[in-house]
């Protein structure tokens, strides 16, 4: 068994894809397999990953019957996997040499952790790596400077936990990472890592620039943030949930109400409003 299954899922990355593949090649740490799942690309993408893993034995290639979305694929990926740690990489991304080292080295720190989630903002209080009970986590993340805000390229995973927990539920599309980082922290524990392990590519074909997609993920953001307070495996005290409702909920009301004035859609935000049945004032 090698100890990290990097996975790629690609769709339309032809581009990118060459970068992506050869910034995982060239990992300081060297014990990995590295799975493509193209997801029906029509680019040439997939041929392009044909040619990239006739160069290297640890590159895999399973390309999709069907096209499964962004979550779809990515659990797919992940049933492909015989590594320990589950590591993605997107494809229009690229890991830094030293990234999954570090990642690697954090995980096995901590073996009653289920995961590593890079941390975008300096820590005050402790060096990284920092591991976090689930009310610790919980505390952090509803309570104080966050600690959930990182998509699969700032994750390590712990295979079989991620397994036991049932991956991630597509059903939450782009926010389908966060419901699996709090259905994980509410179980065990998790580490926070340090930031920068993995550079982060922004461009027009991210789905997160697209339409109305600020105002979607806000409202999808706010229903999963607060079916995750409602959860009986919440690991928050009575207290702590109740004040972490009421800040869920001014800072979504707050959030929303700008939104509106910056796009001039005041009905738009009067209905995202209603369907959490708030209203505008507390």
């Amino acid at each position: 068994m090698v100890t990290v299954s990097v996975l790629m899922t690609v769709y339309n990355r032809r581009h990118f894809l060459g970068e992506a593949v050869l910034s995982v090649l060239a990992s300081t740490f060297q014990d990995f397999e590295l799975i493509i799942c193209d997801d029906c690309s029509r680019d040439g993408s997939a041929e392009l990953a044909d040619e990239l893993a006739r160069t290297d034995a640890r590159i895999r290639v399973h390309r999709n019957a069907r096209n499964l979305g962004d979550y779809g694929n990515r659990m797919q990926a992940a049933s492909l996997a015989s590594g320990r740690y589950l590591k993605y990489v997107d494809s229009d991304d690229q890991i830094y040499p030293h990234g999954l080292e570090v990642m690697v080295r954090n995980l096995e720190r901590y073996p009653e952790a289920a995961l590593a989630l890079s941390y975008s903002l300096p820590e005050l209080e402790l060096p990284y790596p920092l591991l976090l009970s689930s009310e610790q986590a919980y505390q952090r993340h509803f309570l104080g400077r966050g600690a959930f805000g990182c998509g699969p390229g700032g994750a390590i995973i712990r295979t079989q936990m991620f397994r036991d927990l049932g991956g991630f539920r597509p059903s939450w599309g782009v926010l389908s990472d966060m419901d699996f980082w709090l259905r994980a922290a509410a179980r065990y524990p998790i580490v926070l890592q340090q930031p920068s392990l993995l550079w982060w590519r922004q461009h027009e074909g991210q789905e997160f620039r697209t339409g109305d997609a600020e105002r979607v993920y806000l409202v999808r953001g706010f229903q999963l943030a607060r079916q995750a307070l409602s959860e009986s495996a919440c690991p928050l005290s009575p207290l702590d949930t109740r004040i972490a409702r009421q800040s869920l909920e001014r800072a979504y009301r707050r959030r929303l109400l700008g939104l509106a004035v910056k796009r001039k859609h005041p009905l738009s935000a009067w209905r995202a409003l209603r369907e959490a049945g708030l209203s505008v004032f507390p």
